[in-house]
């Protein structure tokens, strides 16, 4: 009995051994997905800590003012982070932001914003953010890590991406996207320039004229009378006038009135 129990355990390490030369880990060792950062150009269904679909495209209306959504995955124990937003500023704008989305999804963070101020239209934007809770509170997993609201200012097709910029031409990136962990760590830095070297996914969006999917349009939240004159000048215009016609019409009956008598 003994001896058929030893070739039982003999024949499952033999196994054992050739399932970790074949797929480089035991059976229940599953590889954390590498972290990424994308960008979802119609975020309507998105919260703090779900995606639900990444849209690369999204069609908008000269003077229309929408959101879009930097989203990260796969992240473990962020702690703090800084990305620049690059945009063609002859068609787009960006308006506000909000970059404590994920983290403040946390109860325990205590989220510092150290963004541009906006309005920004000079083609690239600073958003930065870091989770000062003592003791520290770090945030793992996917979510919305800032939204962006844009407002389209020119007709065309404008690139939004997270992009790594070479400011001396000294064939090293000066500015890029920043993870930094719990530790102190860098999140994703494979070369030691402290920049994160993983995925990045940008999107478009055409201003006055559809993506090839004609439904993916960007969920406007306002739009810009073309004439510069906001709605509510018309309304109070509007009113004003009607307002001007009844008091012209009391004034004609009682001079009627009097007139008769």
């Amino acid at each position: 009995m003994r001896a058929r129990y030893l070739v039982i355990a003999l024949v499952s390490a033999i196994l054992l051994a050739i399932f970790v030369s074949m797929n480089g880990s035991a059976p229940d060792t599953l590889a954390q997905a590498p972290t990424s950062l994308s960008i979802d150009v119609i975020p309507t269904d998105n919260t703090a800590t779900s995606v639900v679909k990444i849209d690369t495209c999204a069609s908008a209306q000269n003077g229309d003012v929408f959101d879009i959504d930097i989203v990260i995955e796969n992240v473990t124990d962020l702690l703090a982070w800084e990305l620049y937003l690059s945009y063609d500023p002859a068609v787009l704008e960006v308006q506000d932001h909000d970059a404590a989305m994920f983290q403040d999804a946390n109860q325990e963070s205590e989220v510092i914003d150290l963004s541009e101020d906006t309005p920004d239209d000079d083609g690239r934007y600073l958003i930065q953010s870091f989770d000062s809770a003592d003791p520290s509170s770090p945030d793992s997993g996917s979510g919305v890590l800032a939204r962006i609201t844009l407002k389209a200012q020119g007709e065309g097709i404008s690139p939004v991406s997270i992009t790594e910029v070479d400011l001396n031409d000294d064939g090293t990136p000066d500015q890029g996207p920043l993870l930094r962990d719990v530790a102190g760590e860098i999140i994703g830095d494979e070369d030691g320039d402290t920049l994160f070297d993983g995925q990045t996914n940008g999107a478009e969006i055409r201003i006055g004229e559809l993506c090839a999917d004609p439904d993916a349009k960007a969920a406007v939240q306002n739009r810009d009378d073309s004439s510069g004159v906001s709605a509510g000048v018309v309304v109070g215009a509007g009113l004003a006038a009607v307002v001007a016609l009844m008091i012209g019409l009391v004034v004609v009956l009682r001079r009627r009135r009097a007139t008769s008598s």
